[in-house]
């Protein structure tokens, strides 16, 4: 049962990730902009370090090419995320980001022909209304479209880049592309710095008002995350796909009962909304979500 331990692992740890970045981005950023150049250079050093632990992997211009490309589309949604993640409680990000599986469903029916059975429509529906219902604004309760709309991006962003991974890598050994995927991250980080004016004024008029600790810290998460990506990768890998992918799932759970937690311990951080009802809400969705995962990953 290796592979449940790594499954159920990778979404806790993802779920540390998140709480962390939010610490990062409410005490020490004052722009929310000037995280994907610095993000993109642990990916570069983070990338560097997987091509030594995986034996100096080579691949043809081909590969390269399709496994760098999703890497760009991280980086590119890298700074939506951020910027959502700055203005709106963590716990809500994280059930938003789990609009993916829908996301990654529906571009594997139109770029790789999968098929779509009866019961993963069900769960596409149940996932779609379970966010829907966290985004109407009701109240402080609710997700404002300022901040909706980019997390739908950022969804289809990373998705896509799901998608593209699986053109290579679910036909040989995956851990040969993990560094070139890095640095597609550490390219599209230097895209954005050279093209986009705004982030590149943000990181030069922020980088060194932040402590240094703050940056070791976001160092530190960084590769927090990458060990949570390749649990991930670990569990598939020993386990049965689908199950790992709904365990994956539990992270909406984690991220409520965290923020709860975290908000009673440290308010001046972490300010979410803990009323009863609203927890009920919550958990409400990230049930109805939950079963959604479920149908459409054990019938895929």
């Amino acid at each position: 049962m290796t592979w449940f331990i790594y499954a159920l692992l990778a979404p806790l740890v993802f779920t540390v990730v998140n709480f962390v970045d939010k610490l990062i981005l409410e005490k020490h950023i004052r722009n929310p902009l000037m995280m994907s150049p610095f993000v993109s250079l642990m990916a570069l050093l983070n990338g560097t370090v997987l091509w030594v632990l995986t034996g100096f992997p080579v691949l043809s211009l081909h590969d390269m090419v399709i496994v760098i490309f999703p890497g760009l589309l991280t980086a590119f949604g890298a700074v939506l995320y951020y910027r959502a993640l700055a203005t709106e409680e963590t716990s809500k990000v994280i059930v938003l980001i789990q609009m993916q599986p829908v996301m990654v469903l529906t571009l594997a029916f139109l770029l790789l022909n999968e098929t779509i059975s009866p019961m993963q429509l069900v769960g596409f529906v149940l996932i779609l209304g379970a966010v829907l219902a966290l985004s109407v604004r009701k109240g402080m309760g609710g997700i404002p479209r300022s901040t909706f709309i980019p997390l739908l991006i950022v969804n289809f962003l990373w998705s896509l880049s799901v998608v593209l991974f699986k053109f290579v890598a679910e036909t040989g050994d995956f851990t040969r592309f993990l560094a070139y995927e890095s640095w597609g991250m550490a390219l599209g980080g230097l895209l954005i710095y050279l093209f986009f004016p705004s982030v590149r004024k943000a990181f030069h008029e922020n980088v060194r008002q932040v402590p240094r600790r703050a940056l070791g810290v976001i160092a530190l998460n960084e590769t927090i995350f990458v060990v949570a990506k390749l649990m991930t990768l670990a569990a598939v890998a020993l386990g049965p796909t689908a199950l790992v992918s709904v365990l994956g799932g539990t992270q909406v759970f984690f991220g409520i009962v965290a923020g709860w937690l975290l908000t009673v311990v440290a308010p001046t951080v972490y300010k979410e909304n803990i009323n009863r009802s609203e927890l009920v809400r919550k958990g409400a969705v990230a049930l109805v979500l939950f079963a959604g995962i479920g149908l459409i990953n054990i019938n895929a």
